[in-house]
């Protein structure tokens, strides 16, 4: 009976547990199923996108830069100044680099690459990254070495490397591709104002990855392909801009100038065929230079006071406003008294009874300042606005600084007195450039330009169309003025511009720096030279400026032959016939 009792006891005791366990079992059921209904149902946005970072490699597909070009006489037509050179790109996957073999690749790599053993140690230790660049730029034998190891964890791939074939050749005009952060962005001129068109859009790659991170070839693939960059086609002419570079060397160590700067323009289009500074850089080697203000292009971005070849404008100005014409007189006493300031001209002479042709050919301040006081402050600084002389032109340029006329916005007489020979005012290289080319078009003055067109990859060619910026002057006064200039050339100050068997029109420019008390400095001027022809269809304009020249007082003794040295080779280049005989 006790038996009995006892089985019987011990079967409840079961049926008990039995139960207990199918309830609880039950129970994890009913969880399970409110979880997945919580997972599937009320939080499916979440969790699939949680998967999707998990199981999903998302890979950039780097589009090719559009290489650069400058316009040649080659039958091909251009010459390429920026293109991209395969290269190679050394990395690591520290996990996957067995601790054995860590020393003998840290050691082999640091010998092929010259790179510190210490700094690739470091990176192997980033046990958690999967990916470690150890080396830009590897040329294709160092990269086969490091290949033929075949070391677990070490990988190599092709780099587009962007080179310069012409070296240093317009170098502040095309600027270079450098590091910002981690990512490869042009820096200054050209590569950095047109980055984005010459970058492209890169492309992506979806792949699905399992639960060890390994790609599925079955799974799911999405690509978009990458849109490679544009090419692009500048004004610039290789054997203008090579001729302008040799030249302004010569001319800043012939005359021991700090520098300087020769632009070249088609006065009826505004392109710019070569806009050449000294000290420039060899782009391949960007890394080299000391002085970051060697990256800029002072031809837009430094004002300085221009001087005398200021003149020809307040000329313009006074001709078209009708207050004067080439034959208009005045006496020169060789002196102009203002607001107790003594005004005199560069030599310090009396010329007596001067016409206006005669203003410019021996460069009379106090000329100008008969004119500029004909013509009355309001109508003269309106003009000098229309000029562009307090404005940018808009070139494709980053840096471009606007010319300066705040001086007159002080009624001051003496303040109008001196701009009307360039001093009190300022303004860039081509903002000078732009405004005396309008003598060369009509009148008109034109938008100077870099850009002759973008190239896409199936061929199509976007051309940059010219623009009017604005017409400053009548058809008439421009040519009497140009007249007036071709005048100072042959008959002034400016003789050694001319070239022979050929009518070419100029003005020079000596002008005194500004100093930090308001003066001005007594020991350094800067010397320019604008001019255009040849006469009577001008082909181009040149401005010619040095920097603090040591040797040499005036600019008539040296910009004004590198005007004529430049000259005398772009009419052979072009091969325009004399007019005039020798």
């Amino acid at each position: 009976m006790n038996s009995r009792k006892r089985n019987l006891d011990k079967m409840g005791e079961s049926s008990w547990r039995i139960k207990v366990l199918s309830s609880g079992v039950f129970l994890f059921l009913l969880l399970v199923f409110f979880r997945l209904c919580q997972i599937q149902i009320f939080q499916h946005d979440f969790y699939t996108a949680l998967a999707q970072d998990q199981h999903e490699l998302f890979e950039q597909i780097v589009p090719d830069r559009g290489s650069i070009y400058i316009k040649d006489d080659s039958a091909e037509g251009v010459y390429p100044v920026a293109v991209n050179m395969e290269m190679f790109l050394v990395y690591i996957s520290p996990s996957h680099i067995q601790e054995s073999e860590s020393g003998i690749i840290a050691e082999f790599l640091s010998e092929q690459l010259n790179i510190e053993v210490s700094s690739i140690y470091e990176k192997m230790n980033k046990a958690d990254d999967p990916y470690e660049v150890i080396s830009h730029k590897v040329s294709k034998d160092v990269a086969s070495e490091i290949e033929k190891m075949d070391f677990e964890g070490v990988g190599i791939v092709p780099e587009s490397v962007r080179y310069y074939p012409g070296g240093s050749l317009a170098s502040n005009v095309i600027g270079f591709v450098g590091y910002s952060g981690d990512e490869k962005k042009g820096q200054y001129g050209i590569e950095r104002y047109c980055n984005e068109e010459l970058e492209g859009e890169a492309g992506t790659l979806e792949l699905e990855k399992d639960t060890f991170g390994n790609w599925i070839s079955f799974g799911t693939k999405t690509l978009k392909s990458a849109e490679d960059g544009e090419n692009i086609i500048l004004t610039i002419d290789y054997t203008v801009q090579y001729l302008a570079e040799q030249k302004l060397k010569e001319a800043v160590e012939n005359y021991e100038a700090d520098g300087g700067n020769v632009i070249v323009m088609d006065p009826k289009t505004g392109e710019i065929l070569a806009m050449a500074e000294y000290p420039n850089y060899d782009l391949n080697k960007y890394y080299e230079v000391e002085d970051m203000g060697v990256f800029l292009n002072s031809s837009i971005s430094d004002l300085y006071e221009p001087g005398s070849v200021q003149k020809p404008i307040t000329m313009a100005i006074g001709i078209d406003t009708g207050k004067v014409s080439p034959s208009t007189t005045y006496f020169d006493t060789g002196l102009v008294q203002i607001d107790g300031w003594n005004i005199q001209n560069s030599d310090g002479a009396s010329n007596g009874q001067q016409t206006m042709v005669q203003v410019l050919e021996k460069s009379l301040n106090t000329g100008t300042i008969f004119v500029e006081q004909q013509v009355g402050k309001k109508d003269f600084y309106a003009y000098l606005q229309d000029f562009g002389i307090d404005s940018k032109t808009g070139i494709e340029l980053n840096g471009e600084t606007a010319g300066n006329l705040s001086n007159l916005k002080v009624n001051s007489d003496i303040n109008y007195a001196t701009a009307s020979f360039g001093q009190g005012i300022s303004l860039t290289p081509l903002e000078m450039l732009t405004a005396i080319s309008s003598f060369a078009n009509d009148g008109k003055m034109m938008k100077p330009y870099l850009i002759d067109g973008y190239m896409n990859a199936d061929g199509y060619i976007r051309e940059t169309e010219s623009v009017v910026a604005k017409e400053v002057v009548s058809s008439r006064t421009a040519n009497l003025v140009a007249a007036m200039m071709v005048s100072v050339v042959k008959n002034g100050h400016a003789t050694a511009a001319g070239v022979k068997g050929y009518k070419f029109a100029g003005k020079t420019g000596t002008a005194q720096i500004p100093d930090d008390e308001g003066g001005y400095d007594n020991d350094n001027t800067i010397h320019t030279f604008v001019g255009f022809g040849p006469m009577p269809n001008p082909r181009f304009s040149i401005l010619v400026k040095l920097d603090s020249p040591k040797n040499g007082v005036f600019a008539a003794n040296t910009t004004a032959g590198v005007f004529s040295s430049m000259s005398e080779e772009l009419v052979k280049y072009y091969h325009i016939a004399p007019t005039e005989e020798e």
